[in-house]
Protein backbone atom coordinates (compact mmCIF):
# COMPACT_ATOMS: atom_id res chain seq x y z
CA UNK A 1 0.00 0.00 0.00
CA UNK A 2 1.42 3.25 -1.02
CA UNK A 3 2.66 5.87 1.81
CA UNK A 4 0.78 8.98 1.76
CA UNK A 5 2.88 11.78 2.46
CA UNK A 6 1.32 14.49 4.21
CA UNK A 7 0.63 18.19 3.13
CA UNK A 8 3.46 20.84 3.11
CA UNK A 9 2.61 24.05 4.75
CA UNK A 10 4.19 26.83 3.96
CA UNK A 11 5.48 28.90 6.68
CA UNK A 12 4.18 32.03 7.72
CA UNK A 13 6.23 35.00 9.74
CA UNK A 14 4.01 38.11 11.12
CA UNK A 15 5.93 40.79 9.74
CA UNK A 16 3.76 43.38 12.21
CA UNK A 17 5.49 43.33 15.00
CA UNK A 18 8.84 43.96 13.30
CA UNK A 19 7.12 47.39 11.11
CA UNK A 20 6.10 48.31 14.16
CA UNK A 21 9.56 48.34 15.72
CA UNK A 22 11.26 50.04 12.48
CA UNK A 23 8.70 52.45 12.96
CA UNK A 24 9.27 53.36 16.47
CA UNK A 25 12.95 53.38 16.10
CA UNK A 26 12.63 55.70 13.17
CA UNK A 27 10.65 58.29 15.37
CA UNK A 28 13.17 58.05 18.19
CA UNK A 29 16.19 58.89 16.10
CA UNK A 30 13.82 61.53 14.60
CA UNK A 31 13.17 63.08 17.90
CA UNK A 32 16.21 63.00 19.39
CA UNK A 33 18.60 63.96 16.24
CA UNK A 34 20.51 67.61 17.32
CA UNK A 35 20.85 69.28 13.97
CA UNK A 36 24.30 71.43 13.34
CA UNK A 37 23.12 75.11 13.94
CA UNK A 38 23.57 77.11 10.71
CA UNK A 39 26.87 79.25 10.99
CA UNK A 40 26.90 83.18 10.86
CA UNK A 41 29.99 83.32 8.01
CA UNK A 42 30.71 80.76 5.82
CA UNK A 43 34.16 79.45 5.79
CA UNK A 44 35.85 77.88 2.78
CA UNK A 45 38.92 75.95 4.03
CA UNK A 46 41.89 74.97 2.32
CA UNK A 47 41.97 70.88 1.79
CA UNK A 48 44.68 68.27 3.06
CA UNK A 49 44.87 64.68 3.37
CA UNK A 50 45.28 64.64 7.03
CA UNK A 51 43.18 61.80 8.10
CA UNK A 52 42.85 63.26 11.76
CA UNK A 53 39.53 63.75 12.88
CA UNK A 54 38.00 66.55 15.46
CA UNK A 55 36.28 65.43 18.13
CA UNK A 56 32.53 65.48 18.30
CA UNK A 57 32.67 67.22 21.57
CA UNK A 58 34.96 69.88 23.49
CA UNK A 59 35.65 71.69 20.77
CA UNK A 60 35.87 75.76 20.20
CA UNK A 61 36.52 77.53 17.10
CA UNK A 62 38.46 80.28 15.42
CA UNK A 63 37.50 81.00 12.19
CA UNK A 64 39.06 83.38 10.11
CA UNK A 65 37.32 84.61 6.82
CA UNK A 66 38.92 85.63 3.52
CA UNK A 67 38.24 89.54 4.49
CA UNK A 68 40.39 88.54 7.66
CA UNK A 69 37.49 88.65 10.29
CA UNK A 70 37.56 86.68 13.56
CA UNK A 71 34.48 84.66 14.48
CA UNK A 72 34.07 82.60 17.88
CA UNK A 73 32.46 79.42 18.64
CA UNK A 74 31.85 76.73 21.35
CA UNK A 75 30.06 73.40 21.00
CA UNK A 76 29.32 72.68 24.62
CA UNK A 77 26.22 74.91 25.59
CA UNK A 78 26.70 74.21 29.24
CA UNK A 79 29.59 76.55 29.50
CA UNK A 80 28.64 79.23 27.30
CA UNK A 81 27.25 81.46 30.47
CA UNK A 82 29.76 81.24 32.56
CA UNK A 83 32.02 82.26 29.54
CA UNK A 84 29.67 84.77 28.34
CA UNK A 85 30.37 86.07 32.62
CA UNK A 86 33.70 86.01 32.39
CA UNK A 87 34.43 87.74 29.96
CA UNK A 88 31.54 90.54 31.16
CA UNK A 89 33.70 90.83 34.44
CA UNK A 90 37.22 91.26 32.12
CA UNK A 91 35.32 94.02 30.14
CA UNK A 92 33.26 95.25 32.91
CA UNK A 93 30.18 94.65 31.03
CA UNK A 94 26.90 93.03 32.91
CA UNK A 95 24.50 90.69 30.78
CA UNK A 96 21.01 90.31 31.57
CA UNK A 97 19.69 86.67 31.97
CA UNK A 98 18.00 86.83 28.71
CA UNK A 99 21.05 88.10 26.96
CA UNK A 100 23.32 84.85 28.70
CA UNK A 101 20.34 82.64 27.45
CA UNK A 102 20.33 84.29 23.69
CA UNK A 103 24.42 83.92 23.51
CA UNK A 104 24.09 79.96 24.52
CA UNK A 105 21.69 79.78 21.59
CA UNK A 106 23.56 81.17 19.03
CA UNK A 107 26.42 78.96 17.45
CA UNK A 108 29.27 81.98 16.54
CA UNK A 109 29.92 85.59 16.87
CA UNK A 110 32.08 87.99 15.16
CA UNK A 111 31.24 91.31 17.29
CA UNK A 112 33.75 93.24 19.81
CA UNK A 113 32.46 92.55 23.25
CA UNK A 114 31.44 95.53 23.66
CA UNK A 115 28.82 95.57 20.89
CA UNK A 116 27.54 91.99 21.98
CA UNK A 117 24.76 93.32 24.00
CA UNK A 118 23.09 95.39 21.05
CA UNK A 119 24.00 91.65 18.49
CA UNK A 120 22.20 89.85 21.29
CA UNK A 121 19.16 92.08 20.89
CA UNK A 122 18.58 91.54 17.07
CA UNK A 123 16.34 89.04 15.89
CA UNK A 124 18.28 86.34 13.69
CA UNK A 125 16.63 87.69 10.25
CA UNK A 126 18.23 91.05 11.27
CA UNK A 127 21.34 89.44 12.67
CA UNK A 128 22.01 87.87 8.77
CA UNK A 129 21.84 91.49 7.50
CA UNK A 130 24.06 93.30 10.09
CA UNK A 131 26.94 94.22 9.04
CA UNK A 132 29.78 92.20 11.42
CA UNK A 133 32.91 93.77 12.45
CA UNK A 134 34.63 90.69 13.36
CA UNK A 135 36.16 90.42 16.91
CA UNK A 136 39.38 92.17 17.60
CA UNK A 137 42.59 90.32 17.12
CA UNK A 138 45.22 93.00 17.29
CA UNK A 139 48.01 93.36 19.90
CA UNK A 140 46.12 96.26 21.43
CA UNK A 141 43.12 94.82 21.43
CA UNK A 142 43.11 91.01 21.18
CA UNK A 143 39.96 89.92 22.22
CA UNK A 144 39.53 86.92 20.36
CA UNK A 145 42.53 85.57 22.58
CA UNK A 146 40.82 86.53 25.51
CA UNK A 147 37.64 84.51 24.30
CA UNK A 148 39.47 81.12 23.87
CA UNK A 149 42.03 82.00 27.24
CA UNK A 150 38.59 82.42 29.19
CA UNK A 151 36.93 79.42 27.76
CA UNK A 152 40.16 77.29 28.74
CA UNK A 153 40.03 78.73 32.33
CA UNK A 154 36.20 77.65 32.71
CA UNK A 155 35.96 74.45 31.53
CA UNK A 156 39.55 74.08 33.47
CA UNK A 157 37.28 74.98 36.84
CA UNK A 158 34.69 72.54 35.90
CA UNK A 159 37.58 69.52 35.86
CA UNK A 160 36.81 69.59 32.14
CA UNK A 161 39.27 69.86 28.80
CA UNK A 162 38.55 71.65 25.39
CA UNK A 163 40.55 71.92 22.53
CA UNK A 164 40.47 74.75 19.89
CA UNK A 165 39.84 74.39 16.33
CA UNK A 166 41.09 77.23 13.68
CA UNK A 167 39.68 77.46 10.83
CA UNK A 168 40.26 79.74 8.17
CA UNK A 169 39.35 80.45 4.15
CA UNK A 170 41.70 79.32 1.57
CA UNK A 171 41.39 83.13 0.63
CA UNK A 172 42.66 84.38 3.87
CA UNK A 173 45.83 86.30 3.76
CA UNK A 174 49.00 84.45 5.65
CA UNK A 175 49.06 87.65 8.37
CA UNK A 176 46.05 87.36 9.56
CA UNK A 177 47.25 83.76 10.43
CA UNK A 178 50.79 84.77 11.56
CA UNK A 179 48.93 87.22 13.90
CA UNK A 180 46.82 85.23 15.38
CA UNK A 181 49.31 82.24 16.41
CA UNK A 182 51.81 85.57 17.74
CA UNK A 183 48.35 86.60 19.95
CA UNK A 184 47.55 83.18 21.19
CA UNK A 185 51.46 82.49 21.85
CA UNK A 186 51.64 85.51 24.16
CA UNK A 187 48.87 83.67 26.35
CA UNK A 188 51.06 80.33 25.86
CA UNK A 189 48.67 78.74 24.24
CA UNK A 190 50.27 76.93 21.23
CA UNK A 191 48.21 73.64 21.12
CA UNK A 192 45.99 73.92 18.20
CA UNK A 193 44.20 71.97 15.62
CA UNK A 194 43.63 73.81 11.67
CA UNK A 195 40.52 72.49 10.18
CA UNK A 196 40.58 71.79 6.96
CA UNK A 197 38.59 70.12 4.20
CA UNK A 198 39.12 66.38 3.47
CA UNK A 199 41.08 64.83 0.30
CA UNK A 200 41.54 61.30 -0.59
CA UNK A 201 45.10 60.53 -0.66
CA UNK A 202 46.84 60.51 -4.54
CA UNK A 203 47.36 56.55 -5.42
Amino acid sequence: MARVKPKRHGIHIDMTPMSDLAWLLLTFFILTTQFKPKETVTIDPPSSVSQIKLKDHGMMKISVTQDGKYYFSMDDDKYKIPLLEAMGNKYKIQFSNKEKQEFKNISDFGVPVQQLKEYLALSESQRERVQIPGIPGDSINPQIVDWVFEARQVVKKAGDSIDLGIKGDMKTQYPMFKNLLARLQEKSMNKFQLITSSESKPE
